[in-house]
């Protein structure tokens, strides 16, 4: 397994380009970094091919792999002409992911609600994955259904059945570990998923609320500091034949940048410690 973090954990291009901490990032001790489509900023849906091209190879220059994008692609959309929008856009995506060299693609679908509701929102993820995966096979990427906080898809069960109704190689789940833990146990999750069907892994912690109790909030919490069982978790990973990236998505915090990275790089090589341990 290899050490990679997600650009939204990163200072946004306001305060300073990604491009001008690219070498702190890779000094920490991260192989890979997770590139996101915003509406500003070095990535973007206008964000042409060229342009793409030189971001991803100032990356690979600074010795971080771009390995995959977030954000472009919105599934749950009320009316015809918006959904038709919204499959120009995760259309460019792609192309933009091709152009990056990235070989995977996390996608938040939306969110449910009373005017999209569950049944809806189930078939707009199976045609719009159908729509998309035939481009997605051509051009060897990866389509990563997240499990988010959107009322949908609440369990391993509904993720797998969905993602066998797609019934593509290109597709499957962007597993997100701390997104879990109000409600369930992570590597129930992963086993029941199995790895042929986990295209990335995002990494954070979360802390259920009093006594550790089911279906209580507190907060999303620093590496170790929440309810995730690590140690269970990174050998289910093994288990199932995960072996790729652990994408960071936890919070520097308020320290200096060049110090929570370091924390975090170790934190991440303590996980993947744990998941050698015989």
């Amino acid at each position: 397994m290899k050490k990679s973090i997600m650009r939204a954990t990163l200072p946004d291009g306001s305060s300073v380009p990604l491009t001008k901490i690219l070498g702190t990032v890779k000094n920490a001790g991260f192989e890979g970094i997770q590139l996101g489509i915003h509406g500003v900023g070095e990535l973007s849906l206008k964000t042409t091919d060229d342009a793409a091209t030189k971001l991803a190879k100032a990356c690979r220059d600074e010795g971080l792999e771009p390995h995959s994008i977030y954000g472009g692609i919105r599934f749950f959309r009320e009316d015809a002409e918006d959904r038709k929008r919204g499959m120009d856009e995760a259309k460019r995506t792609l192309e933009l992911a091709s152009a990056l060299g990235a070989k995977t693609i996390l996608i938040h679908p939306g969110q449910l609600s009373t005017s999209i509701p569950y049944d809806d929102c189930w078939k707009l993820s199976i045609d719009n994955l159908k729509a998309l995966k035939e481009q997605a096979e051509s051009t060897h990427l990866r389509l990563g259904l997240e499990n988010v906080w959107n009322k949908f898809l609440m369990s391993p069960l509904e993720f797998k059945r969905l993602i066998e109704e797609v019934n593509s190689p290109a597709v499957g789940i962007w597993f997100d570990i701390g997104n879990v833990v109000v409600f369930g146990h992570p590597e129930q999750w992963l086993r029941i998923l199995g790895g042929k069907a986990i295209v990335g892994i995002h990494i954070k912690d979360f802390k259920r609320g009093p006594n550790d109790a089911f279906g209580t909030y507190d907060h999303f919490a620093p590496l170790f500091h929440g309810s995730v069982n690590w140690p269970v978790v990174m050998k289910e990973l093994v288990k199932i034949g995960f072996d790729d990236y652990l994408v960071s998505e936890a919070s520097l915090g308020h320290q200096p940048m060049e110090d929570a990275l370091r924390e975090l790089s170790g934190q991440l090589g303590v996980m993947i410690g744990m998941a050698k341990e015989k």
